[in-house]
């Protein structure tokens, strides 16, 4: 009988669900690679624009990481590819007519789309060595994807809103600046400190992004002495950059739900639509997961879409709180927001860009135009991932605007009858 127990145990988990909603969650462990690509791309310039599109798919290659193999049945459906590429468009920078894939190819330098219309796959396009089952690194697009566990975290209890930040790391040294920042204000990502360019060089230092020293890691950095009693201003123009205070709420997170970032990732947000391809999570030399170092295949980004989607129409939202979803989509009223290169009553929430003009569409924003575009409404999510040089300037917003208004027109517009 004794011998019995585990079997009749193990049944009784599979039966509930519970140990194999646990056993999907399990990321393995992945040593550093060679920290070198042929003979000119090291740890030196790895994560320089030029060389994105060939490194952003090898982050393993430079840094340790977390693996999560794909534990199958998470093929998302597909329909007839609809033909987009032709579809006519007004470029934003010069005025003249031009169609869509010029402006992503151009304008965005656009490396990848998903588009998903219901749930399914209805557009996909993959240029410049991007392939479809290669994790990349979505580096500050990450950060909004942390708010929304932090906003779970907090209707589950785990977090309270109003309470200090120090509240939730009894480890950390007593720091007043940390005393005074509530997790209801790191969340909503509004505010930033006054971070120097040597302070930001250290940081991502001690991450190990751009040294192969084992120094002793993101978390020592956070938690040396002074390092929080810094101003935390709201800054005059929208950015999207990454930043020290993302890497403070991933351990927040982490702490908070007694469990590794890249296992809370997936048990709250892969879980409704267990990834098509692996996920991966770079550390710094401790083994700590990095803010910014997740890395999901395209269709997998779209997923993330999808799930915020399902989560407004179901009667069944599952952890994400209805609060979350309906300050993302709510209309911004009488208040003069503005994101210049967005449309009028565009403003950040939550690290996610509520989108002026047509209600209930909302964006979440990367680096060199990657991107999540979703329209509640039409049930629509563009996924788009993108190289585009520079900084994520006016000009280069309103090129996304005016590539997801023209997607949602082609994907919307009937199909013309083949010509016998």
């Amino acid at each position: 009988m004794i011998r019995r127990l585990p079997a009749a145990l193990l049944s009784l988990f599979i039966a509930t669900g519970t140990w194999a909603a646990n056993s999907t969650c399990q990321f393995e462990q992945v040593p550093v690679g060679p920290q070198k690509l042929g003979p000119w791309i090291d740890k030196s310039n790895w994560l320089a624009i030029e060389n994105q599109r060939l490194t952003l798919q090898a982050g393993e290659v430079f840094m340790p990481a977390w693996r999560l193999a794909p534990a199958g049945g998470g093929q998302l459906a597909a329909v007839k590819q609809r033909p987009i590429e032709d579809f006519p468009v007004v470029d934003p920078l010069d005025g003249s007519r031009r169609d869509l894939a010029f402006l992503l190819d151009s304008r965005l330098y656009a490396d990848g789309l998903v588009v998903l219309r219901n749930g399914r796959v209805v557009t996909e396009r993959y240029r410049n060595g991007l392939t479809p089952e290669q994790p990349r690194l979505l580096l500050e697009a990450t950060r909004p994807l942390l708010n929304l566990l932090g906003a779970m975290s907090v209707s589950q209890g785990k977090l309270a809103a109003d309470k200090s930040v120090s509240r939730f790391l009894p480890t950390m040294p007593p720091s007043a600046g940390l005393r005074k920042l509530s997790i209801r204000r790191l969340l909503e990502n509004e505010e930033r400190h006054a971070w120097t360019p040597e302070d930001l060089e250290s940081w991502q230092q001690a991450g190990g992004w751009t040294t192969n020293q084992a120094g002793n890691g993101i978390r020592a950095w956070l938690a040396q002495a002074g390092r929080w009693e810094k101003p935390l201003d709201e800054p005059e123009t929208t950015t999207f950059a990454a930043a020290p205070d993302d890497d403070l709420l991933a351990w927040i997170l982490a702490e908070s739900n007694a469990m590794p970032l890249s296992r809370l990732f997936c048990e709250g947000l892969l879980s409704r639509h267990p990834p098509e391809h692996p996920v991966v999570w770079l550390s710094d030399p401790q083994g700590v997961e990095l803010a910014t170092g997740l890395g999901l295949t395209l269709r997998d980004f779209a997923k993330l879409g999808q799930v915020l989607v399902d989560a407004r129409s179901s009667r069944n939202r599952g952890k994400i709180p209805s609060w979350f979803i309906e300050t993302l989509t709510a209309s911004s009223g009488m208040r003069s927001a503005e994101i210049k290169g967005l449309a009028k009553g565009s403003e950040q929430r939550y690290g996610f860009v509520h989108l002026g003009g047509s209600p209930n569409r909302v964006a979440l924003i990367g680096a060199h135009g990657t991107s999540l575009y979703i329209d509640f409404d039409e049930r629509l999510v563009i996924a788009l991932y993108a190289t585009r040089p520079g900084e994520s300037t006016p000009a280069m917003l309103a090129v996304l605007e005016r590539a997801w208004k023209a997607i949602d027109m082609a994907i919307a517009q009937p199909e013309k009858p083949k010509k016998p």
